[in-house]
């Protein structure tokens, strides 16, 4: 009697935490107003309106960064990263264990030829990081000496009345 009682306190069990696991799964995806599977991912960087987007669940990484309104002048999307939080459980365990996983993507040679290469499709929690380019690196710097430049100048200047 014992042993019955076990094996149907076990299976209870089992069937609860995988209701659970599922349950917690489940809610990284939502349904739209179309009826279509949705997902939450997040764009930031030199996008011109970064953050979190709902988007449906076969977007890819070249038409979130479209949504995102695009690029900005520094953006560099030859290095587009694409940081993915992968789950795992234990058989023997209720306790997941996360991983990061990091896709590199060249949005710049894909634009340039499309049948070269695939853009990753995007899962939930996805984070799209668009970097910078050098440039911007070099007009901060020129920015500094053009500020540096016109205080000298007016110190010049003022020096230049005095005498």
């Amino acid at each position: 009697m014992n042993r019955n009682f076990l094996l149907t306190l076990l299976s209870v069990m089992t069937i609860w935490l995988g209701n659970n696991l599922l349950a917690q799964e489940s809610q990284q995806y939502l349904l739209g107003e179309e009826q279509k599977l949705q997902i939450v991912v997040y764009v930031l960087g030199e996008v011109a309106k970064p953050g979190e987007y709902v988007v449906s669940d076969n977007t890819d990484v070249v038409k979130l960064i479209a949504k995102a309104g695009g690029t900005t002048e520094f953006s560099n999307i030859g290095k587009v990263t694409i940081t993915r939080t992968k789950t795992a459980y234990d058989d023997n365990s209720p306790i997941r264990k996360t991983q990061k996983e990091i896709i590199n993507f060249s949005v710049k040679d894909f634009l340039s030829n499309p049948a070269s290469q695939t853009p990753p499709i995007l899962q939930p929690g996805d984070v799209i990081f668009v970097k910078r380019n050098a440039w911007s690196k070099w007009r901060s710097a020129f920015t500094v000496v053009r500020d540096l430049s016109v205080v000298a100048s007016a110190y010049f200047l003022y020096l230049r009345s005095r005498d």
